[in-house]
């Protein structure tokens, strides 16, 4: 399949333009009422660029790849839908198999994932995309990072109704980091798990924290699960701690008796996460390669995997492990520190890897400067001060570590780990709020203090 054609130049644009029109009538429309939509089209704009950019450096400047790869299948299954559509059904049920085989030809062309069950349904997501898009690879890239972006936005209005005074902060995180709008715009598998883990954390906080059972939420919830675990089962180990803590987190902090809430409190904990490990194990024959007893030993194979000479030595290594839980959560701290730092500049090979590398350098000095200013030991009271910001730390680090034990190359690297960035970085933003808001009271406090009577001092000094 050549990249681009005439429908890319022609239609390409004319879409762009319809896209961005609907926005604005959008945004103006929920203005007044809704004051964070001041930034709804220019995180659309970055995701629409991010799209494009993708096909340009995939198709140009790599010669291929796994978003070209995608859309070759995608316009395969076009061309069997509209010369076969029993042969079209057949295949789209069941991947390519001996039996449904000979439906293909080299007209129709051959599909590269077609065995690949996670990676063709990708490629069934995207045929009602192609469709649409006429089989332009732009066009196909435009309508998926629009439809891709409501998962954003819903996960950035989640975190501007806890925290509507860091509208900006929020912004930066979950709309604007460089590396997650190119990463999580083009058809990838990262753009659509991207978009579910927003629509999962924004219907959980509607349906478990708020007790909102609206109908929308939970059929959102449910195609997000279900697109993750027939996508990147794996995505679920990360997402299941932190739901659950932040689950009983709230429940607790409702019972207004101290001593009930203590002694209720890690029963409440107990459970939940007994019951998440008995969900996960129950999941097996969902899970597949990603089932509880196959994922340790999956992860080994994969970091040597990501070694190998054909990745053209852009790897790192965080050490040897081997296919057990002490051995991994030994390597727990470098794993974390690799998925969210690195690449360091001076690693970087390449323009993407130099952009990659640049966000590392701002990461590393925003870490730290938190670190700083908590004195660190100040870090764990203040990661429990809000049930999202515990949420926000644990989903974080969980899919940090995943992503570092099983990533040793860091091509993969970049793109695994972009849902890590957006909650990583709106923690730290939460947590400097946090931090600054004290300082504000101490020094009110202060100066209460201060201007207090010389009387009324003395007599709280006796006292």
């Amino acid at each position: 399949m050549d990249q681009f054609n005439l429908v890319d130049f022609f239609y390409g644009p004319l879409a762009f333009i319809i896209i961005v029109i609907f926005a604005r009538v959008k945004k103006y429309r929920r203005l007044e009422t809704e004051p964070e939509y001041r930034y709804y089209t220019k995180g659309l704009y970055v995701k629409l660029i991010g799209g494009i950019s993708l096909c340009l450096v995939y198709a140009l400047y790599y010669g291929g790849g796994d978003t070209v790869n995608y859309m070759h299948d995608a316009v395969c299954m076009l061309r069997l839908l509209f010369d076969n559509s029993s042969g079209f059904m057949s295949i789209m049920n069941e991947g390519v198999n001996f039996g449904n085989a000979f439906y293909l030809n080299d007209q129709i062309g051959y599909p590269y994932y077609g065995s690949d069950a996670p990676s063709f349904y990708v490629v069934k997501v995207m045929v009602p995309f192609a469709l649409v898009g006429a089989g332009s690879f732009i066009v196909t890239t435009l309508l998926l990072a629009t439809i891709s972006y409501t998962g954003i936005w819903k996960l950035y209005q989640l975190y501007v109704s806890e925290f509507p005074e860091l509208k900006r902060e929020m912004a930066i995180a979950i709309l604007f980091i460089p590396s997650v709008f190119f990463w999580g715009s083009g058809v990838l598998k990262d753009t659509i798990t991207l978009s579910c883990i927003g629509y999962y954390t924004y219907s959980f906080y509607w349906i478990f924290i708020k007790k909102s059972y609206n109908y929308k939420n939970i059929l959102a919830i449910v195609i997000a699960v279900y697109l993750i675990l027939k996508i990147k089962p794996y995505i679920v180990f990360a997402l299941l701690p932190g739901s659950l803590l932040w689950f009983v987190n709230v429940n607790v902090s409702n019972i207004k008796n101290t001593v009930v809430r203590f002694l209720v409190g890690p029963f409440l904990f107990l459970i939940a996460f007994g019951g998440g490990y008995l969900m996960l194990a129950s999941m097996s024959n969902v899970l597949g390669n990603y089932a509880l007893e196959k994922v340790l030993e999956k992860a080994t194979v994969t970091n040597a995997d990501l070694k190998a000479d054909y990745y053209g030595g852009s790897t790192f290594d965080i050490g040897h492990f081997d296919a057990t839980i002490p051995s991994m959560l030994a390597k727990a701290p470098v794993a974390i520190v690799a998925a969210i730092f690195r690449p360091y500049i001076w690693e970087a090979k390449n323009i993407v890897m130099l952009i990659s590398g640049l966000e590392s350098v701002l990461l590393i000095i925003f870490t730290f400067r938190i670190l700083w200013r908590l004195r660190i030991y100040g870090v764990f009271p203040m990661a429990v001060k809000s049930p999202l910001l515990t949420f926000s730390l644990i989903f974080s680090l969980f899919f940090a570590f995943s992503v570092g034990i099983s990533t040793s190359n860091f091509g993969s690297l970049v793109r695994y780990r972009i849902p890590v960035l957006p909650f990583y970085v709106a923690s730290l933003f939460i947590m400097e709020y946090y931090f600054k808001n004290r300082k504000i009271e101490l020094e009110a406090e202060k100066l209460i203090i201060d201007e207090e009577p010389l009387e009324v001092k003395e007599e709280k000094e006796s006292a």
